[in-house]
């Protein structure tokens, strides 16, 4: 197995893990079609695998990612995370029961990161407040015991100020304003849907609140997920996965939830919070297994090549040159 990636000469890295490739963190496999790939990890592009052993090597994948977790499914393909590697397994998945053990530990991740900022500030005040204190004679107790919910409130801040990434700034229909869009404003929009089944955010304006500009697609995906996450903090409430993963399911999956949510013509910031949740855990999935079966197609029409006409034939090679050098963001041709 080569130890570069075909397309952008980038370091594989990894070791294969039970695949026995020596080489790959990221695996993606198709059992019916015996078909095997490397991802690399800069460019994203799907590596096939030598035809030697490959059978061999997709049932020792096989058989670890049945012990793995599925992260995310779609008709096509699924990620399954297994230890510290992660599969793609190109077929009809099981269903996604739940997404507990996944956004489980993502919770615990915003949770650490708000610690690493709490903490030092509240121990320094703290600190400073006890002396403070005895100097005075004892006035300063109640300053004291509110020192932690102060520094909760300037992280909430902080993260609130976070500017979102989008391509371009969108401009207010109403007043005209360039809106120069934080996480907080995030939280005055709305989820809508669209004909194309992807997801839409109308934002409020921030100068003349009214509303008045749109995001789709990508810009829209990251404008959820910082407005999602700011939310968190500034509207705590009660936050269980497990609740939050059976309203996804129980909608009948993350598109379902998505139009559900968008039919209540509700602000992010009036939902509930286990709802707020549910559509976090819906945007995230339908983001990331759109792009693994975007990949996944790509990876598909080389694999016909090299696979189904293995030849030198000029016409082939035109072929494979047209692909390598084809733009990631395009789609292949159905």
């Amino acid at each position: 197995m080569y130890r570069t990636c075909a397309f952008c000469n980038g370091k594989l890295p990894g070791d294969g893990g039970p695949s026995g490739l020596g080489v790959g963190q990221r695996l993606a496999f198709d059992e019916w079609k015996a078909r095997l790939w490397v991802v690399c990890p800069k460019c994203s592009r799907w590596n096939l695998a030598p035809l030697d052993d490959r059978l061999e090597k997709i049932e020792a994948l096989a058989r670890a990612a049945a012990r793995g977790r599925v992260a995310a499914a779609t008709e096509q393909v699924a990620l399954i995370r297994w230890q510290h590697y992660d599969f793609v397994r190109v077929e009809k998945p099981r269903r996604l029961e739940f997404a507990t053990w996944r956004y489980g530990e993502r919770l615990k991740a915003r949770r650490r990161e708000q610690l690493k900022f709490v903490l030092p500030v509240t121990v320094a005040a703290v600190g400073l407040a006890v002396a403070v204190n005895v100097t005075a004679g004892g006035s300063f107790g109640v300053f004291v015991w509110n020192i932690p919910r102060g520094a909760q409130w300037l992280y909430t801040r902080i993260v609130g100020r976070r500017s979102v990434g989008v391509a371009e700034p969108p401009i207010c229909e109403r007043c005209g304003t360039v809106l120069q869009l934080r996480a907080r404003h995030v939280a005055y929009a709305r989820v809508v849907g669209q004909a194309q089944g992807d997801v839409a955010l109308i934002l409020s304006c921030p100068n003349c609140h009214a509303e008045g500009a749109m995001l789709v697609g990508r810009d829209a995906h990251n404008a959820l997920r910082q407005g999602l996450t700011y939310l968190a903090l500034a509207r705590a409430g009660r936050q269980r996965v497990e609740d939050a993963a059976r309203l996804v399911e129980g909608a009948g999956g993350p598109d379902q939830l998505i139009r559900d949510v968008a039919r209540r013509e509700l602000t992010l910031r009036s939902l509930a919070p286990e709802r707020r949740l549910a559509l976090e855990m819906a945007v995230d999935e339908r983001a990331e297994v759109t792009e693994l079966e975007r990949q996944w197609r790509d990876a598909e029409e080389l694999a016909d090549i090299a696979d189904g006409q293995l030849s030198t034939t000029t016409e082939l090679e035109e072929e494979l040159r047209r692909l390598k050098k084809r733009p990631e963001g395009d789609q292949p041709s159905s």
